[in-house]
């Protein structure tokens, strides 16, 4: 018992020994048990330590400026060509040190286990040799023949920095280069196609801006079916930038550099129209405008082969974006000759004599159709002079059924034998049995081919 209360004072002192340490106006020089089992303090809107917040966190600032239309991390053209020339300048001083300098940088490049920063500052040192005018140099085109390999390693890099760097280095080479760098475009092209479907934004965006600077810069007839292959990927993102880059083609090319892939770029669009995806098939639209500037006669072909419904479609996207000139021709004249035959006869047509209006109707579509390409009528089967004939008889024939017989509907001289009654009631009697069967206008003619008959027979 005594040792029971012997512990019991023993423990509500030491607790109150605690409670006036951590209590203490001297509170910089806590006691052994209070630093042991310290509650951090709550945090609050004015507590410095809440207010930093670490670069990337939620609710705290972007890290690479503002962003982009692929959304974060993103980069476009514009950057690409702010990093051109953002890079250490360099002398070229003879021809042998530029190869020395080339060959280091291949030696770094082609060995992934050098460290990320010394592979980015190697493709660094490219542009700078461009800037400082490498291409002058004719052994720069021998080595960068042999960079092609240490290039496309660094396209493939899982460091999003080298892939970023690596994609502007191709960009500036095929705008310093164009043409000539033909090989490392053509070599490079499918491993930037890669880059494309990626889920870190930098890489896709940086793969599709190096894409979009080689074509427009390195017109190369190679580079087509690289890229129209990859319009019937199985990526969806990739089918839609395919088509998006086979436009941007169509629009900087010239017409003989597409002349000898003609047929497979009309098998691909229409292939893309056909898409699932809908964001592939409006891409493949726009295509069908830049095909039809270079080859009209294949895109008319295409058109035509087209199934009605995806005719529509293409003709109303043509239309919103007020490209109707680029309709085929045919598409054209079937519209303006719907809109022709929904106007109203003029009153010098309706009153002329049927024979006229009939000579007048046959001359005119003779000659809309000796001229070639112009908007014609929509051709029908019904014989035109067969048609002026039948309305000016069906005109007779309703003045003989309402009982009454006008004088447009009968020769000159033909009212001397209707003096008797008797043969009124003749020729009632058979125009009655005749009008029982039908009134189709067939018949009003044979009424009134017969009733002439009768009329001379008197």
């Amino acid at each position: 018992m005594l040792i029971q209360r012997t512990f019991i004072s023993y423990y509500i002192s030491y607790q109150n020994k605690s409670f006036d340490d951590e209590e203490s106006v001297d509170g910089n020089r806590p006691s052994s048990a209070a630093s042991a089992f310290k509650v951090p303090a709550p945090k609050t809107s004015g507590n410095p330590v809440n207010s930093a917040r670490k670069p990337g966190s939620a609710g705290g600032p972007k890290v690479g400026g503002a962003s982009k239309e692929g959304g974060a991390g993103a980069v476009d053209e514009d950057d690409f060509i702010k990093a051109f020339t953002d890079v250490p300048s360099v002398q070229i001083y003879s021809s042998r040190e530029l190869e020395e300098t080339l060959n280091k940088i291949r030696e770094i490049l082609s060995d992934d286990k050098h460290d990320w920063d010394q592979r980015a500052n190697a493709l660094k040192k490219i542009r700078s040799l461009l800037v400082a005018g490498a291409a002058q140099y004719d052994c720069f085109f021998q080595h960068l023949r042999l960079l092609d390999g240490a290039l496309k390693l660094s396209a493939k890099d899982l460091r999003s920095q080298v892939v970023r760097e690596a994609c502007i280095t191709v960009a500036h080479l095929s705008t310093v280069l164009g043409n000539k760098f033909d090989h490392g475009a053509e070599a490079i092209v499918p491993t930037l196609f890669n880059l494309v479907p990626n889920s870190a934004k930098v890489m896709a965006t940086s793969g599709c801006a190096a894409i979009r600077f080689i074509i427009r810069h390195t017109h190369v007839p190679r580079l087509i079916p690289l890229i129209t292959s990859n319009c019937t990927s199985k990526s969806v993102p990739v089918r839609r930038r395919s088509f998006e880059f086979l436009d941007l083609l169509l629009q900087e090319w010239q017409t003989h550099s597409l002349e000898r892939h003609a047929a497979v770029l009309v098998e691909t669009i229409k292939k893309g129209i056909h898409d699932a995806d809908a964001e592939a098939r409006v891409e493949a639209r726009k295509t069908y405008m830049g095909l039809r500037n270079h080859f009209p006669g294949e895109a008319e072909t295409l058109y035509n082969s087209l199934e009605p419904s995806y005719q529509k479609s293409l003709q109303t996207y043509l239309k919103s974006s007020g490209s109707v000139a680029s309709l085929p021709q045919s598409d054209r004249s079937s519209s303006s000759s719907q809109e022709s035959l929904n106007r109203p006869f003029s009153s010098k047509w309706s009153t002329a004599n049927p024979s006229t209006v009939a000579g007048r109707v046959s001359a005119g579509s003779s000659k809309a159709s000796s001229l070639p390409g112009s908007l014609q009528r929509s051709r029908s089967d019904i014989d035109v002079n067969a048609a002026a004939g039948a309305k000016a008889h069906h005109a007779a024939g309703q003045s003989v059924r309402s009982g009454r017989l006008g004088a447009g509907a009968l020769n000159a001289g033909s009212y001397a034998s209707l003096g008797k009654r008797t043969d009124y009631g003749k020729l009632y009697r058979v125009l009655s049995l005749i009008s029982v069967k039908t009134s189709s206008y067939t018949l009003i003619i044979s009424i009134h081919s017969c009733y002439l008959r009768i009329v001379h027979m008197f």
